[in-house]
């Protein structure tokens, strides 16, 4: 089974455009996104129809979470919290019902998938797992042998091995041996604001039974993107950041 995976798509439609027209080049039997669909860009209602119209089974992101929720001080940047509003206004109920509805949490073909981290699973808060410290509490919780996170918005891939270590790189392209007895967990980056600075979309194919991991990195229209952020009245950092892919 071949698995196109993507998160953090962030209302950014000309990314996920592109990335999902570079999926189906490459071929994959069923698509996951791990969260954030909306939040920072300008096209939260078209991504979320993009999603639902494929029927790509998606999990509920802090940004999605937040949209549904009733307005108050969240623990986040002034311009984070900026977009969530925006994000709230321009909506109709029946897309922010969809949001609400989405699981924390799913399992696809012996796979996790969570946005945040398995030690956070209830909205209230979203665990950064960016080093073998914050990924050890994930990997205490994770009774398979691959999980796919998101949230960061950085490619990266933690190896939990039979002697409970755990290490940590960038992701890139690999097979994972089949005799292998380390659990695996994997960020596949951003689609709609990657914070690696790489501008380019990321999005990755996981194919279960080669077991490999195939990173693949997408151009797509920064400029329009970054135009109809400024157009609609959003914090200028928003628009300006994707070109530094940061």
């Amino acid at each position: 089974m071949r698995l196109a995976i993507f998160t953090d798509i962030h209302s950014n439609l000309e990314a996920l455009e592109a990335s999902y027209k570079a999926l189906k080049t490459v071929g994959f039997d069923k698509a996951v996104c791990i969260g954030d669909i909306v939040g920072y860009g300008a096209n939260p209602r078209e991504c979320i129809d993009f999603l639902r119209d494929r029927e790509v089974m998606s999990v509920k992101g802090n940004h999605d979470h937040y949209v549904t929720q009733e307005r108050k001080v969240w623990d986040i940047q002034p311009y984070a919290r900026e977009a969530i509003c925006w994000t709230q206004d321009v909506l109709d109920e029946d897309h922010v019902d969809w949001l609400r509805k989405l699981p924390y949490l799913l399992e696809v073909e012996g796979a996790l998938f969570v946005h945040s981290s398995l030690e956070a699973l209830d909205g209230e808060y979203w665990p950064y797992i960016l080093d073998p410290k914050s990924a050890l509490f994930h990997f205490f919780l994770q009774d398979v042998q691959f999980a796919f996170f998101g949230h960061t918005h950085i490619p990266l891939f933690f190896n939990y091995d039979e002697n409970n270590k755990i290490s940590i790189e960038i992701l890139k392209t690999r097979t994972i041996p089949k005799d292998s007895r380390s659990q695996y967990l994997i960020n596949p980056g951003s689609v709609g604001q990657p914070r690696d600075f790489d501008s380019r979309s990321a999005v990755v194919i996981f194919d279960t039974e080669e077991r490999k991991i195939e990173v693949i990195r997408v151009e797509y229209d920064i400029r329009k993107t970054q135009d109809k952020i400024l157009e609609v009245g959003l914090p200028k950092i928003l628009a300006e950041r994707l070109s530094r892919g940061s």
